[in-house]
């Protein structure tokens, strides 16, 4: 279950949050017009004024995530967020690490919505058109 951190509707914010073991300094700014937010764990940086998106990890990348988890922002009808409805219509969440894995699992091959994929799936001629044939293709 991801944990909501507690942000304020203010334009600029710091704040540090334990999560996991682990101390977490977050900065929310406003910024041109958007959000942008600044991640260190531990006295380490992990990202500096990156774009906060709706509805998308705030780090980035899936090396970042590894020991780290990873930050989102939910928002309604996955707007940009805006300071001005945090607590509001908007929120953001911390997914840990264990979290995230389950999340990415791919679907199990047996469920009835994934179809196993076999060898008669694929047509050696792949329904082109005649004219697309190789030359000298003689249609048996």
């Amino acid at each position: 279950m991801p944990i909501g951190i507690p942000i304020q509707a203010v334009p600029n914010q710091s704040l540090s949050v334990n999560l996991n073991g682990s101390q977490y300094v977050i900065a929310i700014r406003y910024t041109n017009g958007c959000m942008s937010v600044s991640i260190s764990k531990d006295g380490v940086i992990l990202v500096e004024n990156v774009r906060a998106v709706g509805a998308y990890p705030v780090l980035p990348y899936r090396y970042l995530e590894e020991n780290n988890g990873n930050f989102m922002f939910l928002t309604a009808n996955n707007l940009l967020p805006n300071y001005t409805q945090f607590n509001l219509t908007q929120s953001l969440l911390y997914f840990s690490p264990a979290e995230l894995a389950v999340y990415r699992q791919p679907p199990v091959a047996s469920s009835p919505q994934v179809p196993t994929v076999t060898a008669a799936f694929f047509n050696p001629v792949g329904g082109l058109p005649l004219r697309f044939a190789p030359q000298g293709y003689v249609a048996g």
